[in-house]
């Protein structure tokens, strides 16, 4: 069986602002092979280990990111991990966007979404593929990664419930802008990560489109090996219709829009 498990030491734990934080780890086996849409599960003293997505690797430092949002004692735990510190990590786990063949890649993300979908952004600007992101936000207080995305997206546009960004409203109002400005849509696959609300208006406006669509779930997880099938989810089988469970860390994270039943 292939090893998944490494002890991987914080480089770096950064701060975003009061809620979100980076941290950079050495882990030279999940850097080497990590694919964007992956994720890795950290251990932490609050039992259960927690399912992070990869923010970003550097394969020839040996090194990944994660981005965190502070939600509860094990995520808490993490932000105050200090450079040093030895964790236990599994990965890199499930199965991540399929950029085959691609010619422009939309990102559309949300919180705790925007994450992963850095990572994919920067494997397009080096594969040389045409990409847009669009990121939402609560506020502009609570907006995340905004140089970044600009530095490394062909265009970036970010999104306000509270207004002051680009667009006032949610994410997928700001997909609308995107979608209307390009011109041809030929060859574009739309990607999304963040609220599931936000991933299913994503996905709708994807399909009135005509454009494929994949998007990545955030569900609750225990093993991350598909052993305990906490995270199982009701997908729809191609051709048939037919509802199975899939497991979100195994056959997940990322799964086509049609066939998620939300």
């Amino acid at each position: 069986m292939q090893q998944i498990e490494w002890d991987c030491t914080i480089l770096e734990n950064k701060p975003l602002n009061d809620q979100f934080f980076i941290l950079t780890l050495q882990g030279e086996a999940i850097s080497r092979s990590a694919q964007p849409g992956q994720f890795v599960n950290v251990s932490c003293q609050q039992f259960l280990r927690r399912p992070l997505g990869i923010m970003a690797v550097d394969r020839t430092a040996g090194t990944f990111q994660i981005g965190i949002q502070v939600k509860g004692k094990g995520t808490l735990e993490f932000k105050d991990l200090k450079p040093g510190t030895v964790v236990s990590v599994l990965g890199p786990l499930g199965h991540g966007f399929d950029l085959a063949g691609v010619r422009r890649v939309i990102t559309v993300g949300g919180g705790t979404g925007v994450f992963p979908l850095y990572f994919v952004q920067e494997h397009c600007l080096a594969a040389g593929v045409e990409t847009v992101a669009v990121c939402g936000f609560r506020s502009v207080k609570d907006a995340i990664l905004v140089d970044e995305f600009r530095r490394v997206a062909g265009k970036a546009v970010f999104a306000s419930d509270n207004g002051g960004m680009d667009v006032d409203g949610h994410a997928a109002l700001a997909l609308d802008k995107v979608l209307a400005d390009l011109d041809p849509l030929a060859g574009t696959v739309v990607l999304t990560c963040g609220p599931k609300i936000m991933m299913q208006a994503v996905a709708e406006r994807a399909a009135q489109a005509g454009l494929p669509c994949q998007v990545s779930l955030e569900e609750r997880m225990g093993c991350g090996i598909g052993n305990c099938l906490v995270c199982v989810c009701k997908i729809k089988e191609q051709g048939t219709g037919e509802i199975s469970h899939q497991r979100c860390c195994v056959e997940g994270p990322v799964f086509p829009a049609e066939a998620v039943v939300w």
